[in-house]
């Protein structure tokens, strides 16, 4: 092909020699790839400071009250999952990054790349350049999917889901090109991050057999998983175990249900049903992709030995079977919580890998596909499911002005606030010790002025009583130190630019967040303030403490709603 001519998108994907150039296709196909990546870093950038949930009972575990490293208390069982990796990483961000959700954020970023990099290092090169980038393109789109935001918003959940998954698909990577023995290591590494790894010693045994690899290389997972399985038991049976969890359900509609939900969750989190049919479909063509390569494999060589074909799919259908044991695991061990259960955001990873494999499996078993389809094919699922995670994303956006508050309720120790945001009070000494977030110095109640502690006289200000285009309430009852505030303000015609809360001696001792959506609001005001609500919470001993709203500097005190 000269310098002039266009590069071509058809023809037979075994046509190596004329697919394998640098040519604008791929260009273009690389940059596509690496819109999702960016579009993901974004929106971890985004995301609050604060740590979410489950970190700061991992973070008490991994430390002593005064912050110090415990490692011994991470060797426990957390829902049902180990946590040593996941904690160990806490514990660093905590000590070395002041507790940033936004750095764990971008860590689950890295460890994601270096999933879709373990992907594509298994696509052999009869697929060509084109194909082979417009595939890496539809794994970026899923894997970064907005579907999947939960676990790179909030990033302890992607780091300890991750912990696990992502060194256990580097070692299929690893035993899919016959080096078995860092694929064994990692293994073991991975069963310590997640219990999503578990299943990789299944694929590395069923790929070393695919390959036609010695018998030690196929006896050698098997062997590792019964020690892990008896390991497991002990585990489970000696370990401290902080599962709340319901008693694993072995119905087989429920199992059915949430299996296929976990598969499906990226297609589909307003409507379940959506969820478990496209769940079930992956799940038919992940068991039929298996099956029809391990019979090529006992038709074609029944003997030990290589066989081409196998070994160019075996890395595949060891993530395949990787993916669909963990989704029956998620089933077993959830179903006992309800049948949607499998739609939450935190399992669209696995659904991410599941489509990723599904994908990958139907252009390498259906060899008569041209160029041009398998490229359409594989950027459009991309982008098709990437479009449909923006609902659950929202969803995920939902959940971050709660930090807010969090944030300013553990600086107040106000414990009740912080229960029922879901974290227990008995990790603020470690907190405090390693200087997490908020116990760090740009901790800010947002309002460009007053912070905890300072003067502020409201004595004056006036009472922003509704009329016309302003106005504001109370609405959660008698303002009161260490409960959960809420209400809407809005000035001229906008939203506050933060919210107070003041005592009697004009000390501030609270503050919140503005900006929650009140479309109610802005009917009944006929403005555009759409985001005039707001949460707040002030210290447990604040004296007569009263909601004040901040706009252009000015503070406007909130009246108390009327009893209906």
């Amino acid at each position: 092909m000269t310098t002039t001519e266009i590069p071509r998108l058809s023809g037979d994907l075994s046509d190596e020699p004329a697919r394998s150039r640098w040519n604008w296709p791929v260009a273009l196909l690389a940059v596509l790839a690496a819109v999702p990546v960016v579009s993901m870093i974004v929106e971890v950038l985004r995301s609050p400071g604060l740590n979410f949930l489950d970190y700061w009972s991992v973070l008490g575990l991994a430390s002593y009250p005064s912050g110090q490293f415990h490692l011994a208390g991470l060797f426990v069982l957390y829902n049902g999952h180990p946590v040593v990796i996941a904690g160990t990483l806490f514990w660093l961000d905590a000590k070395f990054l002041g507790g940033s959700n936004q750095a764990l954020g971008l860590l689950v970023v890295v460890l994601s790349l270096v999933v879709v990099a373990a992907m594509a290092s298994m696509l052999p090169r009869r697929l060509g350049a084109a194909v082979r980038a417009a595939l890496v393109a539809g794994f970026a789109f899923l894997v970064f999917s907005p579907g999947n935001l939960e676990n790179f918003g909030e990033g302890m959940s992607g780091t300890h889901w991750l912990s696990g998954l992502a060194p256990a698909i580097v070692a299929i990577a690893l035993a899919h090109r016959g080096r078995t023995v860092p694929a064994l290591i990692l293994g073991v590494i991975a069963c310590f991050g997640h219990g999503a790894a578990f299943p990789v010693w299944v694929a590395l045994a069923l790929i070393a057999w695919l390959r036609g690899d010695r018998r030690w290389q196929v006896i050698a997972p098997i062997v590792i998983a019964v020690l892990g399985v008896v390991g497991a038991a002990i585990a489970y049976t000696t370990l401290p175990n902080t599962s709340s969890i319901p008693t694993a359900t072995f119905a087989l509609d429920r199992l059915l249900a949430v299996t296929s939900g976990v598969l499906g969750v990226l297609w589909s989190t307003q409507t379940p049903e959506l969820a478990v049919l496209f769940g079930v479909i992956s799940l038919i063509a992940l068991v039929v992709a298996v099956v029809l390569v391990a019979s090529s494999r006992v038709r074609r060589s029944p003997e030990p030995g290589p066989d081409v074909e196998s070994s160019d799919n075996a890395g595949w259908t060891g993530l395949s079977v990787h993916i669909v044991l963990v989704a029956i695991m998620v089933g077993l061990s959830r179903a006992g919580v309800a049948d949607s259960v499998g739609e939450s955001g935190r399992y669209a990873m696995i659904s991410g890998l599941a489509a990723s494999a599904v994908l990958a499996m139907a252009v390498l078993l259906w060899r008569q596909l041209a160029v041009a389809p398998a490229v359409v094919i594989a950027v459009t699922i991309g982008l098709v499911t990437f479009t449909l995670g923006s609902a659950q994303a929202t969803n995920v956006r939902n959940q971050y002005p709660g930090q807010t508050v969090l944030a300013v309720a553990m600086r107040l120790d106000a414990k009740n606030t912080m229960a029922s945001l879901r974290v227990k009070d008995s990790i603020l000494p470690a907190a405090k010790g390693l200087g997490a977030y908020p116990f760090t110095s740009d901790f800010t109640l947002g309002c460009g002025g007053p912070e905890l502690g300072a003067k502020l006289d409201v004595s004056a200000a006036p009472l922003l009583t509704p009329n016309g285009t302003s106005g504001g309430y109370v609405e959660s009852g008698k303002v009161v130190g260490d409960t959960m505030l809420s209400g809407w303000a809005v000035v001229d015609g906008r939203s506050p630019d933060c919210v107070l809360v003041v005592d009697d001696q004009n000390n501030v001792v609270g503050g919140g967040y503005v900006g929650l959506p009140r479309p109610d609001v802005a009917a009944a005001t006929h403005t555009t303030a759409t985001g005039a609500g707001w949460h707040a919470v002030a210290a447990a001993n604040a004296t007569n403490p009263q909601v004040v709203a901040m706009a252009g500097g000015k503070a406007y005190r909130l009246p108390v709603a009327p009893k209906q």
